[in-house]
């Protein structure tokens, strides 16, 4: 008898913890980038996780945006996360109206670190990825490679 008790203790504990695992993972959103909050493109003014800007839709011009240092965020993004929650790409320009090409993307759920980018340590002037982008356009699924 006390076995069977145990035996069922036991049972019900896994029940349990399966159901709190299930509904903490049900809870993280599935496309949260790091440093995210969920539904936004997350730009950094140095690693993910520094002084942020998050936009929830596209922008056309990031020289009227700050980090929340109060430092421009046009031509200073070094990292960026992609929360995402409608599919979204995060494509970034070098120039403001998309302009100039693109400088790199950022798929939903994803992000990059700083040390993922080029740079040749002039911000600005579009050579190399990290202090460049200047503009923000979010795109459906693309054939393009985005980290």
């Amino acid at each position: 008898m006390h076995g069977n008790m145990f035996r069922r203790a036991a049972i019900g504990l896994g029940l349990v913890g399966a159901t709190a695992a299930a509904s903490l993972v049900a809870a993280a959103p599935a496309n949260a980038g790091p440093y995210c909050a969920a539904g936004y493109h997350c730009v950094f003014i140095t690693s993910l996780g520094s002084a942020q800007h998050s936009y929830f839709n596209s922008d056309t011009n990031f020289t009227d945006d700050y980090f929340t240092n109060g430092s421009n965020v046009n031509d200073n993004v070094w990292s960026a996360s992609n929360s995402s929650t409608g599919g979204y790409e995060s494509h970034y320009y070098y120039d403001i109206n998309y302009g100039g090409g693109l400088v790199f993307c950022v798929n939903p759920g994803h992000a990059v670190e700083y040390t993922q980018l080029t740079t040749d340590g002039i911000a600005g002037n579009h050579a190399g990825q990290r202090d460049e982008a200047s503009s923000l356009r979010l795109r459906p699924t693309t054939p393009i490679s985005c980290f």
